[in-house]
């Protein structure tokens, strides 16, 4: 999928959701971007496609002062976890878990659920 193809695709789905969409990088299947959630808090997205399929993607959710809520990614380096290699750090860098959610649109789930 293309980057552009995408950020229209995360504005349709998000922009009455979110106060600002914010890209930053849109070069071929590479996405860059910060959606400012109404809330305060912000959504770091990196995605990169190969076609249709989501390759390599994090999400990470960061308080108004920048402090992790929550990050979702899918970097092969915890291969202990239960669903290697997608994984989320909670609340601090440390706190590992396996995740579930392996999408923006699973991690903006949580996220609008106000978790």
């Amino acid at each position: 999928m293309l980057a552009t193809e995408r950020l229209l695709d995360i504005e349709e789905a998000y922009g009455e959701k979110v106060q600002s969409v914010v890209p930053l990088e849109l070069d071929g299947e590479t996405l860059r971007l910060i959606l400012y959630l109404k809330d305060g808090t912000n959504l770091r997205v990196t995605e990169q496609w190969q076609g249709r399929a989501l390759q390599r993607y994090s999400y990470y959710w960061l308080t108004s002062v920048d402090e992790l809520k929550i990050g979702w990614d899918n970097a092969p380096h915890h291969t202990h976890l239960v669903n290697f290699p997608h994984h989320k750090h909670v609340g601090r860098k440390e706190n590992l878990q396996p995740s579930f959610e392996t999408c923006l649109e699973e991690a903006m789930e949580v996220i609008l659920r106000g978790r």
